[in-house]
């Protein structure tokens, strides 16, 4: 088994469900995954998120604030956390969009990987076991999630596509804080 760490994520207040985190690069199979959570099959009960639009923990963590929030006050716009948490990310609200531009992409071999589940399900037990499913079910490099790693996928252009921000033309291209700070504020304001 790998030493890869998850990362975990939890917001005090809704304590009712916590999440663990994972960063996936040089995926190969991006297809396969892709029709095994088509299917439903349960071994790919996860959230499998396009890196390419995540720069920092901080956006991860606003956005599994609000599916958090969301679900406490039964105003979810899909069906499951998983879904949920990728539609939190995007700024679009159609949820097939945000589907298709956050979920797995055939342009990005980088995934974040998330697993949504009640907090005291969360032990060592636990994340071995899922870690050693993700090694089965994805053909790439399990890595540690982090800022670095996180910056080092991201696509500046696509972001600001996305997003519809102004990023190569001014200082914000080295200045990942600001961009985080626009991103956050996004996630928090969608829907209001």
């Amino acid at each position: 088994m790998s030493s890869v760490p998850f990362r975990e994520i939890e917001v005090p207040v809704f304590d009712k469900y916590k999440a663990v985190a994972i960063l996936a690069k040089n995926v190969t199979n991006l297809q396969n995954i892709k029709e095994n959570l088509i299917k439903g099959n349960t071994d790919y009960d996860y959230s499998f998120i396009n890196a390419q639009n995540i720069i920092s923990l901080e956006q991860l963590y606003s956005a599994f604030y609000k599916v958090m929030l969301d679900e406490s006050h039964g105003s979810m716009k899909s069906r499951t956390l998983h879904t949920e948490l990728i539609y939190a990310l995007s700024p679009f609200k159609n949820i097939l969009d945000c589907l298709n531009k956050f979920g797995i992409s055939k342009t990005s071999d980088t995934l974040l990987v998330v697993k949504i589940v009640k907090g005291e399900t969360v032990t060592p037990i636990f994340i071995k076991e899922n870690l050693e499913n993700l090694e089965r079910i994805i053909d790439g490099d399990l890595i540690e999630l982090n800022d670095e790693n996180l910056q080092g996928s991201a696509n500046v252009k696509m972001i600001e596509k996305n997003y519809k921000l102004n990023i190569r033309n001014t200082a914000l291209k080295d200045n990942w804080d600001e961009i985080t700070r626009s991103l956050v504020a996004i996630t928090q304001l969608k829907g209001l």
